[in-house]
């Protein structure tokens, strides 16, 4: 058995190193292509790499929705925000005493002023439409849409026509 090992593992002592050294490498070109034809094909019958990437994307979400799920995460994600919340709030009380320190206005002071100048002016408005409505229907008394006027009145006649009338 020893004889049979022997001859096996060295069949001929190689006359020149750099042959048995290109013979190695040729052989384990060989069986690395054979082994990566193999996986490649086992792949090709599996699924396409499409298919592969898609149940890879769907494993990794799967996973991150189940770590988002745990209570540890959840309690984290909840300090997280309140931490966030309460330093806005700071934030927020550190600038309107800056400001009132200033004596510079804040942005809700300014729109409150907005709205209340914005309601005055439709006030106004509205009571102009009015008055300009009622002018509209004095003329419209005093100058019949007919087209037929009478001749026109001067001034002091329609003084002297007031005062007669008031006076009877």
């Amino acid at each position: 058995m020893s004889t049979k090992f022997q001859t096996k593992s060295n069949p001929e002592p190689a006359a020149d190193p750099a042959t048995a050294l290109f013979s190695f490498w040729t052989q384990w070109m060989e069986q690395s292509a054979r082994g990566t034809q193999a996986m490649l094909e086992a792949m090709q019958a599996a699924a396409d790499p499409q298919q592969v990437q898609r149940r890879w994307l769907d494993a990794v979400a799967q996973s991150l929705e189940d770590f988002m799920r745990t209570p540890v995460f959840l309690e984290a994600l909840k300090r997280n925000l309140k931490m966030a919340t309460d330093l806005k709030r700071l934030q927020d009380q550190a600038l309107q005493g800056a400001a009132r320190q200033l004596d510079k206005p804040l942005a809700s002071d300014i729109t409150g002023l907005f709205e209340r100048l914005n309601s005055t002016e439709q006030r106004i408005v509205g009571r102009l439409q009015a008055i300009e409505d009622r002018i509209k229907a004095v003329e419209a008394k005093l100058h019949p849409p007919s087209g037929h006027r009478g001749p026109v009145a001067r001034a002091g006649d329609e003084s002297s026509k007031a005062q007669g009338s008031q006076s009877t």
